[in-house]
């Protein structure tokens, strides 16, 4: 348990002790509310608390579990709290392999459900993920370290700061003679991608 001033202090606090109750303003000093999801390895059940009721919809579709507006009530307070009970409840009961198949991926007034298997890379753009698929692209307002978190760790790999691959559909890993290295994925359109320094570790590690 713990209480920040701003979004860098919030940061801070949450890479140092575990959390799995977030009630986060948006409007902050420095970092806003969305920003400091941006930053946060893990992301916790989040309860946005802001005095604009105009985010209630960029906070649904960044995984909120509810949206609070000042001044909170009590009654309503509750609400928020038997909300994010109710989330805990249904994690513990949830058939794992049902949850390993695939996701939802919210795309305007659309929830798709998108196959794992189909799923040939994703890539971030500001504040928003393309999920490109066998059969088309998604576009959904999520950053990339929110969906790596629901993808299969063993399955899927972080190869660059903007990019996600499908361990699977890897064709192969090129290296050049400057020491960087490029993906080529097995898709319609001979993807390929570079891979960041600080992510080679994890792709050999996988691909061991």
């Amino acid at each position: 348990m713990g209480v920040a001033r701003d979004g860098a202090e919030a940061v801070a606090l949450l890479d140092s002790v575990e959390c799995d109750v977030l009630f986060l303003d948006i409007e902050m000093p420095g970092l806003s509310g969305f920003g400091v999801l941006e930053r946060l390895a893990k992301s916790p059940y989040v309860v946005f608390t802001t005095s604009h009721a105009d985010f209630a919809l960029d906070a649904f579709e960044v995984g909120a579990v509810d949206f609070l507006v000042k001044p909170v009530a009590k009654d309503r307070f509750q609400k928020s709290v038997e909300r994010v009970l109710g989330f805990f409840k249904k994690e513990a009961t949830a058939i794992a392999p049902q949850r390993r198949h695939g996701l939802f991926v919210a795309e305007k007034e659309n929830n798709y459900y998108v196959r794992f298997a189909n799923i040939i890379y994703i890539s971030s753009h500001e504040n928003y993920c393309a999920i490109h698929a066998a059969d088309r692209d998604y576009v959904t307002y999520c950053s990339l370290k929110a969906m790596e978190e629901r993808l299969p760790p063993g399955d899927f790999v972080r190869i660059y700061k903007q990019y996600i691959v499908n361990v699977h559909l890897i064709e192969r890993v090129q290296s050049d003679q400057n020491g960087s290295y490029t993906i080529y994925l097995k898709d319609e359109d001979a993807t390929h991608l570079p891979v960041g320094r600080a992510y080679l570790p994890r792709l050999k590690e996988i691909m061991a």
